[in-house]
């Protein structure tokens, strides 16, 4: 096993682990309980010390449980899509985290800035995710038909930056800086997805 198949590996577990986490607080607060974040990491069967790397406080968690629960998987959101338009299918994803975004801004600014604030707390050595990453599986699913006509190391980039290209970084990007509609936003950076994916197969 090379080097980057370990280190994937060890990023997936990691994101395993986040969403355990998530998982059990999503359980317990569905059972009527108001947990602590040790209460949380027993559920999850991780120690306290590792929940506390994922999640500094139960506000942060609990306010991605509430994000959490609002997102489909990727095989929901791409239900019945063609299976040959691959340009369609991450449409589909751009929009549907397009909406998502749009309908709870204040909660996705509020997660965005829990992140950015872990961001500034941990070691720099640690590779401990800060994110769940919802993204990559979706777009990874949309561009699965790509795989016959890409190399791996072009499927990848293309995937990493159709990353960059949806959910709420790009949402503020040109809502915060460029002072355009949310619908506006949507139209140039669905154009903007399309022509890379296009242009990529081409």
């Amino acid at each position: 096993m090379s080097r980057t198949d370990l280190k994937k590996g060890r990023t997936n577990q990691k994101l395993r682990t986040r969403k355990a986490l998530l998982d059990a607080a999503d359980h317990l607060v569905n059972s009527g309980f108001k947990p602590t974040l040790a209460d949380v990491a027993e559920e999850a069967m991780v120690s306290r010390a590792t929940a506390y790397r994922y999640f500094p406080s139960l506000d942060a968690l609990l306010l991605e449980v509430a994000l959490d629960r609002k997102v489909s998987t990727p095989e929901q959101i791409l239900q019945g899509a063609d299976k040959e338009d691959v340009a369609e299918r991450v449409a589909l994803v751009h929009d549907f985290l397009h909406n998502l975004v749009t309908e709870n801004e204040q909660q996705f600014r509020l997660f965005l800035k829990a992140s950015m604030d872990q961001s500034l707390q941990i070691d720099e050595d640690s590779d401990t995710p800060l994110r769940g990453a919802r993204r990559i599986p979706m777009l990874s699913l949309a561009l699965e038909p790509s795989k016959e006509k890409l190399d791996q190391e072009t499927f990848d980039k293309l995937l990493y930056a159709l990353s960059a290209m949806v959910s709420v970084e790009p949402f503020i990007a040109l809502t915060d800086v460029c002072q355009i509609e949310p619908e506006r936003g949507k139209e140039i950076m669905l154009w903007a997805v399309k022509l890379l994916v296009n242009a990529t197969l081409r």
